[in-house]
């Protein structure tokens, strides 16, 4: 598949998947994009951003039942939500469960994807680069609804060769975006 046609299919996943997200109102200042990104050896660094939300439809990985979770800025523009610079990762559901940690190296393991946009640019895993992602589920309360992720990847613009880290320590899933990491 092409890089153009992979873009293509990647922004029509997107597209759906945002769709099936559950709603958020935040009345929170927004934090710019521009304070959590720092060049670091001329490698961007990914270190604080926000859940976006977790798949709310059936999709698929690896022809079999998968998840979703988008995580990044979200800047409003009119006071809509624009969603242009996230991390999006994707995993088998029959692999969501508390204290579990799925890794890839050089995108060895079809159990897990990953992608990142942004300021323009996509971000994967390669074979060719020195690239890895690991997402782990910290904790699942289904009492309370509330689980913690945590996502570390180093990825690469294929067209630049530029690398960009993300180090997502604890992201808080609750309500909605709990029922969807889990199941229902």
């Amino acid at each position: 598949m092409n890089s153009r046609l992979k873009c293509t299919a990647t922004a029509l996943v997107l597209a759906l998947f945002l769709s099936g997200c559950s709603a958020k109102t935040e009345t929170t200042e927004i934090i710019d994009s521009i304070d959590v990104i720092t060049h670091i050896d001329a490698v961007n660094t990914i270190n604080s951003a926000q859940l976006i939300g977790v798949t709310g439809f059936d999709i698929m990985l690896n022809n079999a039942p998968a998840v979703g979770v988008a995580i990044g800025i979200v800047p409003r523009v009119n006071n809509e939500p624009s969603s242009q610079n996230f991390v999006e990762v994707t995993t088998l559901r029959s692999l969501i469960a508390a204290d579990t940690a799925i890794t890839a190296t050089a995108n060895n393991n079809a159990n897990i994807s990953i992608s990142t946009y942004w300021r323009d640019k996509r971000y994967v895993q390669s074979t060719a680069h020195d690239t890895h992602v690991t997402l782990r589920i910290l904790s699942l309360d289904r009492l309370r609804k509330t689980g913690f992720i945590s996502v570390q990847a180093r990825l690469v613009d294929l067209d630049s060769g530029e690398f960009i880290h993300v180090e997502q320590e604890k992201v808080v899933i609750t309500g909605q975006d709990f029922i969807n990491l889990v199941g229902r």
